[in-house]
């Protein structure tokens, strides 16, 4: 009857308790990823156009709009790919302004603005486009293409 108590009280107790894998993949060695949108005189673009991740890693992707326009970041198939932990938006004296967390699909970037998009790639996927969906952009060359391995 003691081990029945015993074993009852430690079950109760870890089920109790906060689940804690061994690794928080959302937090652990946070890998940082550039990425630049513009325009020049070639046309609009992302940079660098190609992307690579890897499932289980997590990143922390820096976008940064050098243009004078707005630009967006849409996802579309890598949506159902990653987990999103936050986008996160600072201002210049690196203040949190907005932290956004939840399923994302696309982020806006105004003029000269820099977003953080913190996720972690949880399926693999063949190479697939992110784009720029406002009217005219992906025409204008504002795409890249992107890899879960």
């Amino acid at each position: 009857m003691k081990h029945l108590f015993l074993t009852a009280a430690i079950l109760a107790a870890a089920i109790a308790s906060p689940a804690l894998a061994v690794g928080d993949l959302s937090r652990a060695n946070v890998i940082t990823v550039y990425m630049e949108m513009g325009s020049n005189g070639d046309g609009m673009y992302l940079s660098p156009n190609h992307y690579e991740f890897e499932t289980g890693q997590a990143y922390k992707l820096v976008i940064t709009n050098v243009d004078k326009i707005k630009h967006e970041l849409a996802l579309n198939e890598m949506y159902e790919r990653i987990f999103t932990r936050k986008v996160q938006v600072e201002d210049a004296d690196g203040n949190l302004v907005t932290e956004v967390k939840g399923s994302i699909w696309e982020v806006e970037v105004g003029p000269n603005q820099i977003v953080e998009w913190y996720f972690v790639p949880v399926q693999t996927m063949d190479e697939t486009e992110i784009t720029c969906e406002l009217p005219g952009h992906y025409e204008a060359g504002m795409f890249a293409t992107v890899v879960i391995n």
